[in-house]
């Protein structure tokens, strides 16, 4: 999901009244710079691993006055303890509101941003290069030593609860939710609006307190660092600022859970003048054999307009207006889905249709030139995303987290996995994803109701 900009004034105007400086300060404070376009340096990152158990891998990067910071920490949603589903989430948020440290992170340009994920909390900070020891600083003090009020708390429950009811209004979040829970009850689709609006507003300070202090450690957290800066520098930083601090027991996971509900398709209906349909399964971890198969079936089925459900539901019988398909990189709670947003009078032709897609590629073997295209998608989405600051760090950090014994290597590596697999591996991975399969028909009508 692209994050909204802040307009800024024109340029000639700012010049006039700052210095190179304080402009450079100033577009950073609002976001600009982040999305400078970023090339890697040939020398590629440079790992550390801590002797308390933090790692960092970072990449210099020559053609930007800008870095970024991503820090990742294995809190997995498994880690929720019961009756609190969206501690994680109204914890990081929390976080990343910078109690304690405006002033610091105003003087230093330095921005913050926290997500969650099925797999992790991230924060992330965004600077200018030449901040890089403040905002390593200032991480470490947002990460580990955060300060944390009822009134941070407060407003930060008060935004979560709007967000949750947010997305129980509208179509394609409604479906994909309830598919998720279908697939791992509890856990959620692990965005940014993963969590219950009841238990979270029983979710009181101490009990945050408590939670921050049994996860966020030292050897829970892998940072990836990506900027203008020299990395080995970066690395001795980070050694210098977060190497002293003591790392702990990991908590244990909760079991996984059993899908929510026998495969098939739960009915729904909603309010409006859009229905969706939405299928999927449970995946397979990014470090397995098999993921590179499995997202190039994906891709073949639904990301693109050269996609098969593209052309079927489009090209062939306009019955539908939004296509789309994910694999989520996940070991705790990995999936794979299609969803197709359309007008109410063509849900059951367009679930017809995606089914019968589903079935073909899971019987027969894809032609050399759509599996070509679907491979060239998946590669050209691979170099787009290491064009930034922020995806470099943030894909650095995770892959370094989840890519198994590879760590980050595995990054660069998926994508020639990609160019190799052949036609029986992605109907082989397919089959894999979506027998059995668990599908969501959210029919809009006048009066709906959830």
């Amino acid at each position: 999901m692209a994050a909204s900009r802040a307009m800024t004034p024109p340029r000639r105007a700012m010049r006039r009244h700052l210095s190179p400086r304080q402009l450079l300060a100033a577009l950073v404070a609002v976001g600009v710079l982040t999305a400078t376009p970023a090339r890697a340096q040939d020398d590629g990152p440079i790992k550390q691993h801590l002797p308390n158990g933090l790692r960092v891998v970072a990449q210099g990067n020559e053609h930007t006055a800008t870095v970024v910071i991503a820090a990742l920490v294995r809190i997995t949603a498994l880690h929720e303890p019961s009756g609190a589903t969206g501690i994680r989430q109204l914890t990081q948020t929390v976080l990343a509101s910078g109690q304690g440290c405006h002033d610091e992170m105003l003087a230093a340009a330095v921005r913050a941003d926290g997500q969650v994920a099925p797999d992790y909390v991230e924060l992330s900070i965004a600077a200018p290069a030449e901040s890089l020891e403040d905002a390593i600083g200032l991480l470490r003090r947002l990460l580990f030593r955060p300060e944390l009020s009822e009134e941070a708390v407060e407003m930060t429950r008060a935004g979560l609860v709007r967000s949750f009811a947010a997305r129980g209004e509208i179509p394609v979040p409604l479906a994909v939710d309830r598919l998720y829970e279908a697939l791992y009850p509890g856990i959620g689709s692990g965005d940014t609006a993963a969590g219950d609006p009841v238990e979270v507003d029983a979710i009181t300070l101490d009990d945050i307190r408590s939670f921050h202090a049994r996860h966020y450690l030292p050897n829970a957290t892998v940072l990836g660092i990506s900027g203008g800066i020299d990395a080995r520098e970066a690395v001795a930083l980070v050694e210098r600022e977060m190497g002293r601090l003591l790392p702990g027991a990991l908590p244990r996971e909760a079991p996984l859970p059993s899908p929510g509900r026998p495969p098939g398709a739960e009915e729904l209906e909603i309010g409006g003048n859009t229905s969706v349909y939405a299928m999927g399964g449970r995946a397979v971890a990014l470090d397995s054999p098999v993921y590179p198969a499995m997202a190039a079936g994906v891709a073949l089925l639904g990301s693109g307009m050269d996609c098969r459900l593209y052309r079927a539901l489009r090209l062939e019988r306009s019955l539908a207006y939004t296509i789309g398909a994910e694999l989520t990189p996940s070991k705790t709670a990995p999936s794979g889905l299609v969803v197709v947003a359309c007008d109410p009078e063509q849900l059951d032709e367009v679930a017809r249709v995606v089914e019968g897609e589903i079935e073909r590629a899971v019987e027969e073997p894809a032609g050399a030139d759509e599996l070509q295209r679907a491979k060239r998608y998946l590669i050209g989405k691979h170099a787009l995303r290491r064009q930034r600051n922020r995806e470099i760090a943030h894909y650095l950090a995770m892959f370094e987290l989840l890519g198994g014994p590879q760590g980050y290597r595995r990054d660069a590596q998926l994508a020639g996995e990609i160019a190799a697999v052949d036609a029986n591996a992605v109907m082989g991975a397919i089959r894999e994803l979506f027998r059995p399969a668990w599908a969501v028909r959210l029919r809009a009508c006048e009066t709906g109701a959830n």
